[in-house]
């Protein structure tokens, strides 16, 4: 069975957080609330790594914090708009995408994800969708016709 990575569980709207690092407390929790982590600690301090390595913020007034770890159960993709935007290192980001994967399904399966979001937010339309949407069924619509194309 596959597993649905993105559910509207898993979206923020209108995340008020001021600072990367509560945005990916907040998100890790959604994550957590949904069923995906065996370990909320676990899994944001593999994020926090990654972040550490290099930011993940990759213009466009977009960033894409991930983590590969056992602490995930279920692979999945967090999504949060902040309106306001928020300094993330030195760009202000609006749309951030949080990526999970297990850490034995983190070679095939976590490059797909990554290049699927790389390849769809250099579409300057589906950003300024995503910028627009004001429900969570909105933005898996537009994730989901983005797929199609």
């Amino acid at each position: 069975m596959k597993t649905v990575i993105i559910t509207p569980e898993l979206i923020d709207m209108d995340i008020q957080a001021t600072d990367k690092l509560t945005i990916i407390d907040q998100l890790t929790e959604l994550a957590r609330q949904n069923g995906r982590l065996n370990s909320a600690t676990g899994y944001r301090q593999a994020v926090i790594d990654r972040e550490n390595e290099a930011s993940t913020s990759l213009g466009y007034s977009l960033a894409v914090p991930h983590g590969k770890t056992d602490a995930v159960k279920l692979p999945f993709v967090c999504f949060a708009k902040s309106n306001k935007g928020v300094l993330w290192n030195r760009q202000v980001v609006h749309l951030i995408f949080m990526i999970g994967v297990p850490e034995k399904e983190k070679g095939d399966h976590y490059l797909r994800i990554l290049a699927n979001i790389a390849r769809k937010v250099i579409n300057p339309e589906f950003r300024q969708k995503l910028m627009q949407s004001t429900n969570k069924q909105e933005v898996i619509g537009i994730i989901a016709s983005s797929e199609n194309e």
